[in-house]
């Protein structure tokens, strides 16, 4: 099982994978496809909100899956230091892995 920390991890528990220090994982959305499907079904719009912020953390659970990936491939036992950025188009994860002391 990985352990998850938003910052730091335990020191006296974690030491850092010194090669896998800072991984940005990146992902482009767009909603264009959803505006293009609304303009000509305007009627199904109705009641739907926010579908910015869904598709924005419908990429995040991919990217999520692609750093658990990664960790169980390296064999991390933990991730820390996460750092998420939204841009325009663009999503960006930043993280660190660590390892087990001893």
């Amino acid at each position: 099982m990985i352990d998850i920390f938003k910052n730091f991890p335990p020191k006296n528990n974690y030491t850092l994978m010194k090669r896998y220090q800072n991984v940005e994982f990146k992902r482009k959305y767009s909603i264009k496809l959803l505006e293009k499907f609304f303009k000509e079904f305007p009627e199904e719009k109705r009641g739907r909100k926010r579908f910015k912020d869904k598709e924005i953390q419908n990429v995040k659970y991919l990217i999520y899956d692609e750093i658990f990936q990664k960790g169980i491939k390296i064999k991390a036992d933990c991730i820390g230091l996460i750092k998420e950025k939204v841009e325009k188009e663009l999503v960006t994860i930043k993280v660190s892995f660590f390892k087990k002391n001893g």
